[in-house]
């Protein structure tokens, strides 16, 4: 499912590149729905999950069942009443908000900021409470339904938005505001639809949502208290990410479209890779860190990050040496001209080198919150967001965007060996070499697959993706993806990568039966 809602998302992008292009209105529309998709890092699926799910676990093991489906009604409700109070509070101080994160460009890309942000902020309280209800979901075991949300706000996002535009042409050339605008109320539309998809599915598990401030309760409070510390931790992504959007302003028009579009890339590599095995092991996590099952825990912790970079690194590898390619596959379309597509290309490629110490900081991250270390991440967090700014400072003159871009993953890097520091006293049996040495062997059936992608690429001529029409660029790209994951596969685990062998021989099972 989670594979389904990233290539929805990508489905998503390419209309977003085809009606808004990269020029200051998608800009605008970029810096715009940054700033709801930054908080709901905080209220949404990063601390408040994380303080969430191992509260609830508490409730379970000392009142029961009935104190479960209470305490989620009371927490989510008081969430609710504050996000709103907060919503209010934001959309009043948009104007100077957007005129400070777009400095140095024209002030009516700032008062068009402001617009679609005031528009589009709504959407931080309907996403937290679905995120909510999915962490719910989660805990009883049912992922797919939860994982899946997205899909429907994807579809829902284009179809409102196709629609409106399709009636809007119909009297003549749409002005780029006005397609950005369309594009705003579409994020509603879609956040609207993806609640009411989990509604069902959490009352049938006997949940539900008391409406109000319910901070008396011993059970919300403590969970309040334990999203304080890890706000900045669980949001120091999106934190970076709107930093190097709001330095972008420096650079020409279309930057910020760029890094959004290349950020994009990164984030589906982290949802459908990173925060799938993060969002399933955080329960397990929990309930093994409350029996004090040490050899467990370390064990699921192995296993989450060493899947996490098997999948993670090859992705990142891929993505850089066919960044081109790939690039002109899914933005050279309508409005996106062929250059902005290569310049979203070069970004990705500085955009790649973190993307797995951005994986393995957030898995890190959830072991430190089933062991109830919320201080730690944020600490973390903050060394990381210094360290991001400094560097984007430094690189964003020489390398432009992909300054920015690599200047997020090198301060990931320092997150990690932070990370490791900080679990070695806290996890008795932490151990780093089991994990290392898994890296190892990926990495090293990663270089193998690297020079394999390049190889084709310049047998298959993809190194000049615009000689060719979308269709035919597709059936050269698309096997030779194919061709290098399988490549791949043989690779990690004929270098002895554990999670490697252990999915093949699943996949050798399951085949047998069939």
């Amino acid at each position: 499912m989670t594979l389904l809602s990233r290539l929805s998302g990508l489905a998503q992008t390419f209309f977003l590149s085809h009606f808004l292009g990269a020029g200051a209105a998608a800009d605008a529309y970029a810096v715009a729905f940054r700033l709801p998709a930054l908080l709901r890092r905080f209220t949404a699926e990063g601390t408040m999950t994380a303080a969430f799910l191992p509260t609830l676990a508490e409730a379970e093991a000392a009142e029961g069942e009935a104190a479960v489906r209470a305490v989620a009604a009371r927490f989510l409700g008081t969430l609710l009443a504050v996000l709103l109070v907060g919503v209010v509070l934001v959309m009043a101080f948009m104007t100077p908000l957007a005129h400070l994160l777009t400095l140095g460009r024209p002030s009516a890309q700032g008062t068009l900021t402001a617009f679609l942000g005031r528009v589009m902020f709504p959407y931080l309280a309907l996403v937290s409470v679905t995120a909510g209800f999915a962490g719910l979901l989660n805990l009883r075991h049912r992922f797919a339904l939860a994982a899946s949300v997205s899909i429907f706000w994807n579809l829902a996002f284009i179809g409102f938005g196709w629609g409106t535009l399709h009636v809007l042409q119909r009297r003549g050339p749409v002005p780029m505001e006005t397609v950005a605008f369309v594009c705003a109320l579409a994020v509603l539309v879609g956040g609207v639809v993806q609640l009411l998809v989990l509604v069902p599915a959490v009352r049938r598990e006997g949940f539900g949502l008391a409406f109000g401030l319910h901070l008396r309760d011993p059970w919300v409070a403590r969970t309040l208290r334990r999203m304080g510390p890890g706000l900045l931790a669980a949001g120091i992504y999106p934190i970076n990410a709107l930093i190097s959007l709001t330095l972008a302003s420096e650079l020409p028009t279309g930057a910020q479209m760029v890094l959004y579009n290349s950020g994009m890339m990164g984030e589906m590599v982290m949802g459908l890779f990173a925060m799938s095995l993060a969002t399933a092991g955080l329960p397990t996590l929990s309930r093994q860190a409350e029996a004090r099952d040490w050899p467990a825990m370390n064990r699921s912790l192995a296993q989450a990050v060493s899947a996490s970079l098997l999948l993670v690194l090859p992705a990142s590898v891929g993505l850089a040496v066919l960044s081109r390619p790939i690039c002109a596959l899914l933005f050279r379309t309508g409005a996106y001209s062929p250059a902005a597509s290569d310049w979203t290309a070069i970004t990705l490629v500085f955009q790649c080198v973190g993307l797995a110490f951005v994986a393995a900081q957030r898995l890190g991250n959830q072991a430190l919150y089933a062991l109830k270390d919320y201080r730690g991440p944020a600490a973390i967090a903050g060394l990381t967001m210094v360290l991001n700014v400094g560097l984007s400072l430094a690189l964003l003159k020489p390398l432009g965007t992909g300054g920015l871009a690599l200047a997020n993953g090198l301060a990931s890097l320092a997150g990690v060996l932070g990370l490791v520091l900080r679990l070695r006293p806290r996890l008795p049996g932490f151990r780093l070499g089991p994990m290392a040495s898994a890296a190892l062997r990926a990495l090293g059936a990663c270089l193998l697959m690297g020079l394999v992608a390049w190889a084709g690429a310049q047998a298959l001529a993809l190194d000049r993706p615009y000689a060719f029409a979308r269709q035919l660029l597709a059936l050269r790209l698309l096997p030779l993806v194919v061709l290098c994951a399988g490549f791949y596969a043989a690779a990690a685990a004929g270098f002895g990568h554990p999670e490697a062998r252990a999915l093949i021989g699943k996949a050798r099972q399951k085949l047998g039966r069939g």
